[in-house]
């Protein structure tokens, strides 16, 4: 039972009984929307991008709820010059990832880093980082820490006062991690998987189920990797990436 005023009472009876509007998430992912499709050649050009988002649920938002958005003039001009600012932005951060190629035309072609990431369900920065990270000489130690740094173990919790025990943990296994970033997810991750690779035990249940999720996650984002250095050409980088997939 729910006792309002009166006057009130109409107010508190809509959101009780209207339900809110479910608005579109697509912007918070579009980078990976739009290399999935770039790959599968759905989107070719610029123009197919934009048409792309005129079919989505998200742009059947934009036109109800145009603040929401951040879209203050619903002409068409307007609405127009939005989406192709939000496809210049996306495709240019996708290039500097090096997902995707840009031709003078405005031609879009997939990359061999960006047909990685569509296969493998991989968010566009972490093949970046593997374009950064993984060199013709990298040992199992570093493997490691980029498989750590992947955008994939961005949202692992690290829970209240589990920066403590995660730096209790630190004095447990082979490898020192940053001391400064004991409440940073991909500190816990690397934690995690050396545990796992030592045999030691979990100090709670909690980082049982933890370590579930980051051994779920690491099969693909490793093969992955594999595929990153067998591309480039590099033998030995290969055979570590193999062998911390069997580690795994």
């Amino acid at each position: 039972v729910i006792l309002v005023e009166e006057s009130k009472k109409n107010f508190y009876k809509t959101f009780l009984y209207q339900p809110f509007p479910v608005e579109s998430s697509l912007l918070n992912s579009l980078h990976d929307h739009f290399n999935a499709e770039i790959v599968s050649g759905t989107i070719t050009s610029k123009q197919d991008a934009v048409d792309y988002l005129t079919w989505t649920y998200f742009f059947r938002r934009l036109l109800m709820n145009p603040g929401y958005y951040e879209l203050e003039d619903t002409s068409f001009e307007a609405i127009n010059q939005f989406l192709s600012d939000k496809v210049d932005e996306t495709l240019f951060d996708l290039t500097q990832a090096k997902c995707v190629q840009v031709e003078e035309t405005d031609e879009v072609l997939p990359t061999t880093l960006g047909r990685i990431a569509s296969f493998y369900y991989l968010h566009y920065t972490t093949l970046r980082l593997f374009s950064d990270s993984i060199k013709e000489d990298s040992n199992v130690l570093s493997l490691l820490q980029t498989l750590c740094d992947t955008a994939e173990y961005d949202e692992l919790p690290v829970r209240h006062n589990e920066d403590k025990v995660n730096a209790d943990l630190a004095k447990e296994v082979p490898h020192a991690v940053d001391a400064r970033s004991y409440d940073d997810p991909h500190t816990k991750t690397h934690l995690l998987l050396q545990c796992h690779f030592s045999g030691l035990p979990m100090p709670m249940s909690d980082y049982g189920t933890d370590l579930k999720s980051v051994l779920d996650q690491a099969v693909r984002v490793l093969q992955a990797m594999v595929d990153v250095a067998a591309d480039s050409g590099w033998l030995n980088t290969t055979m570590n990436t193999m062998r911390l997939l069997q580690m795994v």
